[in-house]
C-alpha cells in the first residue's frame, strides 16, 4: 500500500447512505411510506456513525418525516417576501414547512473555498499498459519454470 494513499473513515457508511438516498428518491412517487422509511434509515446511519450529511442533500429531505422533497411531486415550493425574503418548502406528506432565507451574495460555508481542507479520490488506480505487460511477462516466466520442474 502506498504511504500517500489515505483511507476515508466511514466510506462504506457513505456508500450505504448514498444507496438509501437514491432508493428513497425513486420510491417517493410510488410508495411514500417506503420512501420515508429509507430516508429515516439514511439519517439514522449518519447519526449512528457520527457522519455529516451534505447541506444539499439535507435540503431535499423533510426534517419531520424524512421523505424526499421533490418540487411539484412531494413538496410545494414558494417564494415568500414577508417577513423575510425566503424560499418556502412545504412537504405534502406531513405538511411541515422549511424556510431558507435568500440574501444577495450569500453562500453556505461548505461552498466557500476555504472550507475544503482535503479531497479524497475513491477511484481505484489503473495500472499502465507497460506495467501490466511486465507483470504478465513475469507471471508467464514463473509459470514456465513451474512446468519445467
Amino acid at each position: 500500500m502506498d504511504t500517500n494513499t489515505k483511507l476515508c473513515q466511514g466510506k462504506d457508511i457513505f456508500e450505504r447512505m448514498n444507496y438509501l438516498y437514491q432508493a428513497s428518491y425513486l420510491m417517493a412517487l410510488k410508495n411514500r411510506v417506503a420512501a420515508s422509511y429509507y430516508g429515516n434509515i439514511m439519517v439514522g446511519c449518519a447519526k449512528k456513525s457520527v457522519l455529516r450529511i451534505e447541506p444539499d442533500i439535507k435540503r431535499t429531505i423533510c426534517k419531520c418525516c424524512q421523505s424526499p422533497l421533490i418540487p411539484g411531486e412531494t413538496a410545494k415550493v414558494r417564494l415568500v417576501s414577508k417577513p423575510i425574503k425566503s424560499v418556502k418548502w412545504t412537504c405534502l406528506t406531513c405538511l411541515s414547512i422549511k424556510r431558507y432565507p435568500t440574501k444577495k451574495g450569500y453562500k453556505l460555508w461548505i461552498e466557500q473555498p476555504n472550507s475544503i481542507v482535503q479531497i479524497f479520490n475513491y477511484e481505484p488506480k489503473l495500472l499502465d499498459d507497460k506495467s501490466n505487460k511486465k507483470e504478465k511477462n513475469s507471471l508467464d516466466k514463473e509459470h514456465m519454470d513451474i512446468e519445467k520442474n
